[in-house]
């Protein structure tokens, strides 16, 4: 049976980290995944800029959110991200961000960070490992 939308935001919302970036998940598809994280001026550069440690960890969550769609919510245990290959495109300045994330095949996933223009902000491919 298919899992809920809001099954997939009560499941953000026990995340402690969500307390802090208040991440809504948008959309969910077959290994793929939307996520919105409103602008905070506390997760920002001294250049006014999202901090390049807060997107990678957007693009961490949205890849899991990814793989859950295939794999279920309970996959937290058993799967590890092993590496964040992450490329900063342009940065982004007081604007809300949406990642995209898409399962690619059984140990890939990529997560492309845009903002409300839809200008890329960064491109993330994740290798990971299922125990």
């Amino acid at each position: 049976m298919p899992i809920a939308l809001k099954d997939y935001q009560n499941h953000i919302d026990r995340m402690p980290i969500n307390q802090y970036l208040h991440l809504q998940i948008l959309e969910i598809g077959e290994g793929y995944t939307k996520i919105r994280m409103p602008y905070n001026p506390v997760f920002t550069t001294t250049w006014n800029a999202s901090h390049g440690g807060v997107l990678m960890t957007l693009a961490d969550v949205t890849f899991y959110f990814a793989l859950a769609t295939l794999k279920g919510l309970d996959i937290s245990g058993s799967t590890l991200a092993m590496e964040i290959n992450t490329s900063f495109i342009s940065p982004s300045r007081e604007s809300e961000l949406y990642a995209e994330g898409k399962v690619i095949n059984s140990s890939r996933a990529e997560v492309r960070i845009i903002n409300t223009t839809d200008k890329l902000i960064s491109h993330s491919t994740i290798t990971y490992l299922k125990k």
